[in-house]
């Protein structure tokens, strides 16, 4: 697996700095107050860039416990000088460009898909968080061992072949049979796995929000 899909799913949080300092990345919704903040901050004429990079610091830099060590963009213009302030700002950057990885290109995307359809254990770990509702960075997730994953998989296969169990021999079939999620039809009806059924453009339509 590569380095950026490996970030993908389990990535660092926080990278040391030493002297009990660290960086930490920041959610979404932290990155976009931080942007407001800047603003804010740039409108008595202060640089855009510095006040930007203030507010950033003020919610990346962190110290024991992952305790912020500045309550304000504008705290960490008074304590640190705009060198410090963009050197951490840099550091920070890399940090997060290396753990929050995008696909440069399409082909680089097509790669990354190929490589986590080859990772059994990351599919398992998704569809068991996905029946629950659960987002890998939530508590409950992120508490879970990898024999956690697997025993609520395995429950999750024997409630399925329990529910099969409850079924008349005709119906018990038909469940099992691979069906198309949008006309129904067996998914093995037609030549070579084609569904001899399916309507191309009725697809297109449903898939556009039309009526078909």
């Amino acid at each position: 697996m590569s380095k950026a899909v490996g970030a993908l799913r389990a990535g660092a949080e926080r990278l040391d700095l030493g002297e009990g300092r660290a960086l930490r990345l920041l959610s979404a919704q932290e990155t976009l107050e931080a942007r407001r903040e800047g603003a804010l901050l740039a409108q008595d004429g202060t640089e855009r860039a510095l006040c930007a990079n203030a507010a950033l610091l003020a919610r990346a830099l962190v110290g024991a416990e992952d305790a912020p060590l500045y309550e304000s963009g504008s705290a960490v213009l008074q304590a640190l000088t705009a060198r410090e302030i963009g050197r951490l700002a840099r550091i920070w950057a890399r940090f997060d460009r290396m753990e929050n990885p995008t696909p440069a290109t399409e082909e680089e995307g097509e790669r990354w898909l190929e490589e986590l359809r080859e990772d059994r254990e990351g599919r398992l770990r998704w569809k068991v968080l996905r029946t629950f509702g659960a987002l890998p960075t939530e508590e409950r997730a992120r508490a879970m061992k990898e024999r956690d994953y697997l025993w609520c998989a395995l429950q999750l296969l024997l409630d399925r072949e329990e529910e099969l169990d409850r079924l008349c021999p005709t119906c018990r079939a038909q469940a099992m049979e691979e069906r198309c999620p949008v006309c129904g039809a067996p998914t093995e009806s037609g030549e070579g796995g084609q569904n001899a059924a399916f309507d191309q453009s009725r697809y297109e339509a449903m898939c556009r929000g039309e009526k078909p």
